[in-house]
């Protein structure tokens, strides 16, 4: 949250007409206008009017949505943040059941929801990020090299934020697999037939502010509607924040390559990326960005730094890329029950989905681990925040994994330094029969 002081203001949010989709015929190229009335911090009530336009990131493209505000004869534009609550169901995408009638409604009014504005408040910046206990130099990292995030040519313009355009076929995919995805950590069930994992957990009855870790990046064979994702979880009863990488052809309508991707589980409410709850801060960095390069078996590894944590004071979880240096984005408190308080538990590790008798994609580095970071899918110098303190997690964490294709090792039970290192990974072909 900005500090200093606020004057409320009255604003106009408007969506462009000039962004593919949203249409509109008003002769100063705007539409959908809404008017309110809102707080915003004096020190930002010095920007500029711009009008909306477009991002693009390697063959995507992304709408750019704006608030027009006026106040005291300044004029500022700021981020368009949508805030929406989808309740998730399974529907007719990859060969599932049909909507019924019902559901196709309740997409198309979701559509209408989604070019309305939804946030009232602004707070964009934490006010109380977490420190480090020792000089990050004294952390052991793996010999890899950090993937570029940002979208090409600098991104969005100041003010504005990328925010994927959607449609209704991308409302249903999303809807598919946010129901796929939305589950806990336990042995397979006739409900959950197809999905596996392996991961490290914390054990201790604390409370957790945060996680994080560098995640090394990999692009593995899938078919829709399977994935493959390695990630960093954070939770408090049914309610989690995970972020990482994934390969998910449904979600993407075909596309397999790599992305960035954060999945939100707040009480019935559960989705991937920008759909429910998570608000974009970053003009360059959507949370589902193509990631490129990636590792090679036994080649150069490439990873990515992300965290999430919570701010002690007002209690918002953020999504931080490079050592807490960039924010990306953050889920307010209030969508939370559970997480809205604290979390109380913290993970990493991999997760794959393939329907029914459907033999698996593969995890991690698509192979056996073998103790080397050249070879091995990692989670290099995990961490978590307590007090609000970035620290080495505990060395006793306990492991998971639910097939015999896969496998999660913490170095420190073999011979590594306490908890900073996690290895993952394991062949295709498991079954959730």
């Amino acid at each position: 949250m900005l500090g200093g002081k606020s004057d409320r203001v009255d604003v106009t949010i408007c969506i462009g007409t000039n962004i593919d989709g949203f249409g509109g015929s008003r002769p100063d190229g705007l539409d959908i206008c809404t008017k309110d009335t809102i707080d915003v911090p004096n020190s930002i009530l010095n920007g500029v009017t711009k009008e909306a336009s477009t991002c693009s990131e390697r063959g995507s493209t992304y709408g750019m949505r704006v608030l027009k505000v006026k106040s005291m004869g300044l004029r500022v534009v700021l981020p368009y943040l949508l805030v929406c609550y989808l309740f998730l169901y399974y529907n007719g995408v990859e060969g599932y059941r049909k909507l019924s009638k019902e559901e196709d409604l309740e997409i198309e009014k979701e559509l209408k929801r989604l070019n309305k504005p939804a946030v009232k408040t602004i707070k964009m910046r934490p006010t109380s990020p977490p420190r480090r206990v020792s000089p990050e130099k004294e952390v052991p990292k793996p010999d890899y090299k950090q993937v570029k995030l940002g979208l090409e040519g600098g991104g969005c313009p100041m003010g504005t934020v990328p925010i994927r355009r959607t449609t209704k076929d991308d409302l249903i995919r999303a809807k598919l697999y946010s129901e796929m995805h939305a589950s806990k950590i336990n042995p397979l069930t006739d409900e959950e037939p197809g999905k596996h994992f392996a991961v490290a957990r914390t054990t201790e009855n604390i409370d957790y502010d945060g996680v994080g870790a560098i995640l090394s990046v990999w692009n593995l064979p899938a078919q829709a509607p399977q994935y493959t994702s390695g990630r960093v979880k954070i939770k408090n009863g049914a309610e989690s924040l995970e972020a990482g990488w994934t390969v998910n052809p449904g979600l993407y309508g075909g596309d397999n390559r790599t992305r960035m991707y954060i999945y939100t589980n707040a009480g019935q409410a559960h989705c991937f990326n920008t759909q429910c709850g998570y608000i974009q801060a970053s003009i360059d960095i959507p949370v589902d960005l193509v990631l490129e390069p990636v590792s090679t078996y036994g080649g150069q590894p490439y990873g990515i730094t992300l965290s999430i944590y919570q701010d002690t004071i007002n209690l918002n979880w953020y999504l931080k890329y490079d050592n807490n240096r960039t924010v990306i984005g953050w889920w307010p408190s209030r969508i939370f029950t559970n997480l809205g308080s604290t979390a109380t538990g913290a993970e990493w590790g991999g997760e794959v989905f393939s329907p029914p008798n459907v033999p698996s994609p593969a995890m991690g580095s698509g192979h056996r681990i073998r103790l080397d970071t050249n070879y091995d899918a990692f989670f290099a110098a995990a961490n978590i925040v307590v007090n609000n303190t970035i620290i080495k997690p505990p060395k006793v964490l306990k492991l998971f994994d639910d097939s015999s294709h896969f496998d999660v090792i913490n170095k420190a039970d073999v011979g590594g330094d306490p908890g900073y290192l996690i290895l993952y990974g394991g062949v295709p072909g498991a079954t959730g029969n």
